[in-house]
């Protein structure tokens, strides 16, 4: 037996690798699986299993149990379910109350008795907890455990607090909506977070940016079921292995449902959390909420009753708020930053969605659903403490569609198809402010900071356009019998880029407490354009159980091609017209990725399981090799010169200027390249291999308990070589750290391993990226570990929550170019670093009231300390001026240093308790309200969540703490 069973697998690994590349849909379909027998425990074959839901519009979807008395029935809607069992000469058994979540295998056995099939045996207990096939780690977020808790924005950061393991920045750390729906940037246990996607019904529903999992569509709680969240253990059907957060959109029903939700707070109900410990450190004022409101509406029921649902739902929401510290500037249009204090700064932005699905079961065998979603929002204003409200991009994401087609056929018990389609255009201008004028120049301060009077041109705060689309499209098979089941699929993904910049002159100064210091040059106005080719994948995923053991097997092939077309960019006063050819090939990625998992059900009743697996996936791309590789990227598009403003008026006079940082400054030659090693060829794209263990075992009825182990590391690294110089064309330097209390053992120590380049090669730019494996060993490594546990109790009470924490080592201790890339070259997160506490509770109270509440302890932000050392510093030990100094005789160059060895210091944790209560009134025909008090940061802490990290008089000043203890109310009716 084990030996036919080895040899299978062997079989179908090989042979898959000779499919059709595909690319997965990473959808975590449900299911209801287990063992039929009869009362001598003798194993039933042929017995027919229905699953039937109010959320299935077929009904009933049936199953077969096999030779070994198993079945197994795939693809079903999260809901409650009824499952029947029927054999010619047995008495029927019905089990009840079977409450399925998304992404969850339950299992549901039976022990039928002889008898009369007309005698039914009826059997109520508790949902299975425990999911003793799949090795996935995951949690599931209902809508109604949303709703339920102060989940403020009801946002990725709401999943986010509650949910053990993500990490997301901490200045995304939210007190009652007031972050609102700016992107964030989620990891777990280690992961990189552009290795993180957002699904839409299966279906990737994210942008080009950020690896492919940039922005998308915004979630629209009006229409949403529930929200899986895929942690850990993903299968074959996925490429990467972050966090992949599945969305479940309602169908409707054959009763006709919805809800009016509505919330709203503003300044008046929140208090001020401003210390002394806070005062004594530089800040006077803090961030307050002026205005946090939502309101959503959700309708569905029958077109056709049992043959076309519908669920429509419509959501305004939007916050602003008041950035302390930061103000409208008085002087705008000079080159100085005198702050109005009577018009304080406001960060404001405002989300619109109207969607429609419609569910279709054209024939008894034949389902369709149809999905669209229509959004426009705005960041409007997005101030943060680093800049004046007029140096701030605004962002209008308008258009911003969804379109989604599926198909799913059942066509026998055993063999299941699927299909689907989602289109997912984004475009979003970014705008400057009504107060910047065009002559108006962006100027950074760096003694503290802050940009002022006009937005610069880095990143993606650059005043333009940008569009990001992409359409894919999946197919897959099923063949399901009650001890195995095997699926593989086809998908294809394909988007295209562009971004256009601009900015004001086509210059920014640099002032160090107001005295003019640099001046940076750019080759604006900038477009720069990618397509992705293709992104194509095969998985094969096989699972057979045998007695207690479940084996997860897979082997996914991906493919990825991208290219940049050929551009052209107009010229400016600094530059002719320039034209750019088409760059194929960026990159040509093929991988093989294996996957293997077991789960064991240790006692047979279904409610502790062991499982383990281990996998290797692919890094997300998307677009940004591409974008790596643009010629109009690559080529130098911005230079900087020292300024010596010697007549004192602020304007940039060549005779005041340095040499250009970069000598090929706007040159067609492309400066920066990308080798065919790293872009082009088989297992040669970033990756990172996963291993976890879990233990899940159900303690009580509805109370289960996890603790796992997680490893992850990374592979194929590159680095970045500068092929116009070598290590002997740098000269060692040292500067000693300025004496101050605050710095490790009081300051004053030496940093020595710091180098400059030679005056000859200063500015000299040919860069060729190869991988990191050509100059050292580089590492990366995360391992981390999780107690967390889940509970659906009597008289609807709720309680979850876990602790997670872990360490993570970079390590690229090797010389490329310059000899400084040894210093602080390994980096170590420790384990305070990544611990963290969540907890969550929802309980009924008397006379219609109930109360909730969430608790997060979360770890500290690090210390860093930019220090901007000057040339008079750095010549005595370097034996000349810093190279940027060319030959002029005053020189004001600068280079910056670290001066704390990273994550060795810290800020203290950040805690955080949002409290409920409601009273909920019932009315005639199922007609509920709901109305809530919530009380957000409730203790009114008030941890840092920022600081100014430019070593200097502001060092260490808090640019922003947690907002304070916040009152928000709102209201819910359910019919």
């Amino acid at each position: 037996m084990v030996v036919r069973l080895l040899a299978r697998v062997a079989a179908l690994l090989l042979g898959s690798v000779f499919l059709l590349p595909t690319l997965a849909s990473a959808q975590a379909a449900s299911g209801i699986a287990g063992l039929v027998r009869d009362t001598t425990g003798a194993v039933l074959p042929g017995v027919t299993v229905e699953a039937s839901s109010p959320a299935l519009i077929e009904k009933v979807r049936s199953g077969v149990t096999d030779g070994e008395g198993r079945y197994n029935i795939v693809n079903l809607r999260p809901g409650q379910y009824v499952v029947t069992f029927t054999l010619t000469g047995f008495s029927g058994v019905r089990r009840e109350g079977i409450d399925l979540p998304g992404g969850f295998t339950a299992t549901v056995n039976a022990d039928m008795r002889v008898g009369s099939v007309e005698e039914t045996i009826t059997v109520s207990g508790a949902s299975p907890l425990v999911d003793t096939s799949n090795v996935r780690q995951q949690s599931v977020v209902q809508r109604e455990l949303l709703d339920a808790l102060p989940s403020g924005g009801r946002s990725v950061q709401a999943l986010v607090s509650i949910t053990p393991g993500l990490q997301m920045a901490a200045t995304q750390q939210d007190v009652g909506g007031s972050r609102g729906e700016s992107f964030v940037s989620t990891s777990v246990h280690g992961s990189r977070a552009f290795d993180s996607l957002l699904m839409w019904d299966g279906m990737r529903a994210t942008s080009l940016e950020i690896g492919g999992g940039g922005r998308g569509i915004l979630m629209n709680m009006g229409s949403t079921q529930e929200i899986v969240l895929q942690t850990g253990g993903i299968s074959a059907e996925s490429p990467q292995a972050g966090l992949i957060m599945n969305v479940v959109p309602k169908e409707g029903g054959n009763r006709f449902a919805g809800y009016l939700l509505g919330n709203w707070t503003n300044n008046d109900f929140q208090s001020d959390n401003l210390t002394d410990g806070l005062r004594a450190r530089g800040l006077t004022l803090v961030n307050s909420v002026k205005e946090i409101w939502d309101a959503n509406a959700g309708l569905g029921g029958p077109l056709v009753k049992d043959k076309l649902w519908f669920f429509t739902a419509t959501r305004s929401w939007g916050r602003s708020n008041i950035v302390a510290g930061n103000y409208f500037n008085k002087t705008q249009g000079t080159p100085f930053y005198t702050p109005d204090l009577s018009r304080p700064a406001i960060n404001n932005e405002h989300n619109y969605s109207q969607n429609l699905r419609l569910t279709w079961q054209a024939t008894p065998r034949n389902k369709f659903n149809f999905f669209g979603d229509i959004q426009d929002d705005c960041s409007c204003r997005p101030v943060a403490g680093t800049a004046a409200p007029e140096a701030v991009v605004g962002f209008r994401f308008k258009p911003a569609y969804l379109a989604q087609a599926t198909w799913t056929a059942p066509v026998t018990t055993r063999l299941l198809l699927e299909a689907g389609f989602t289109g997912h255009p984004l475009q979003w201008p970014g705008f400057a402010q009504p107060e910047v004028g065009p002559n108006d120049i962006s100027i950074l301060e760096v003694s503290t900071g802050f940009r002022y009077n006009s937005p610069n041109i880095a990143g993606i705060t650059a005043v333009g356009g940008r569009t990001s689309a992409q359409v894919n499209e999946r197919f897959s098979a099923s063949y399901v019998t009650g001890s195995h089941s095997i699926k593989t699929g086809l998908t294809l993904l394909h988007g295209w880029r562009r971004a256009y910049q601009t900015i004001n002159g086509n210059i920014d100064y640099t002032f160090r407490n107001g005295v003019p210091l640099s001046v940076n040059i750019w080759a604006a106005p900038i477009e720069l354009k990618e397509r992705e080719k293709a992104e194509l994948g095969l998985y094969v995923q096989d699972q057979w159980t045998v007695n207690r053991l479940t084996l997860n097997l897979g082997l996914r092939y991906d493919y990825l091609n991208s290219f940049v077309p050929a551009q052209k960019l107009p010229a400016n006063q600094y530059l002719p017209e320039r034209s750019y050819a088409a760059v194929p090939n960026v990159p040509n990625f093929k991988d093989v990725n294996p996957r293997a998992g077991v789960a064991w059900d240790i006692f047979g009743t279904g409610k502790t399981a062991l499982k383990g697996n281990v996998g290797r996936y692919v890094g997300g791309v998307g677009v940004d090799l591409a974008r790596a590789a643009n010629p109009v990227a690559t080529v130098v598009s911005t230079a900087s010169r020292n300024w010596t403003d010697a007549n004192g008026d602020f304007t940039p006079q060549e005779s005041e200027l340095g040499p250009y940082s970069a000598a090929t400054f706007g040159q067609p030659r492309v400066t920066s390249r990308l080798s065919s090693a790293i872009t082009e060829g088989f297992g040669v794209r970033a990756n990172n291999w996963n291993v976890s263990a879990e233990v899940q075992h159900e303690l009580m009825p509805g109370l289960s308990v996890t603790g796992g182990y997680y490893r992850r590391w990374f592979g194929n690294f590159t680095a970045s070589d500068n092929q116009a110089v070598v290590p002997e064309n740098y000269s060692p330097y040292s500067i000693t750290a300025p004496a101050d209390p605050r710095l490790p053992g009081g300051g004053g120590y030496v940093i020595s391993g710091l180098a400059d380049v030679s005056v000859a090669r200063f500015g000299q730019i040919d860069v060729l990226a190869l991988p990191a494996s050509n100059f050292g060993e580089q590492k990366e490594t995360a391992d981390f570990v999780n107690l967390s546990f889940a509970a659906r109790l009597p008289r609807a009470v709720q309680v979850g929550g876990g602790f997670d924490t872990g360490r993570r080592v970079t390590d690229a201790c090797f010389v490329v170019d310059s000899p400084q890339a040894l210093y602080q070259c390994r980096v170590v997160t420790p384990m305070r670093a990544n611990s963290q506490l969540k907890l969550y509770a929802s309980y009924p109270l008397p006379w219609g009231f109930g109360a909730s509440g969430t608790y997060q302890s979360l770890p500290g932000i690090p210390i860093q300390a930019s220090y901007v050392a000057t040339n008079a510093q750095i010549a005595p030990s370097l034996g000349r001026n810093l190279a940027s100094c060319g030959l002029a005789a005053v020189c004001n160059g600068t280079s910056t240093v670290n001066l704390i060895e990273p994550n060795t210091m810290f800020e203290g944790r950040i805690n955080q308790v949002d409290l409920r209560l409601a009273k909920t009134l019932r009315f005639q025909h199922g007609i509920r309200l709901n109305a809530s008090l919530d009380l957000y940061n409730a203790f009114n802490a008030s941890p840092v969540l920022s600081i100014n990290a430019a070593y200097g008089p502001r060092w260490l000043t808090p640019q922003a703490i947690l907002d304070g203890r916040l009152v928000k109310f709102g209201a819910q009716l359910t019919f």
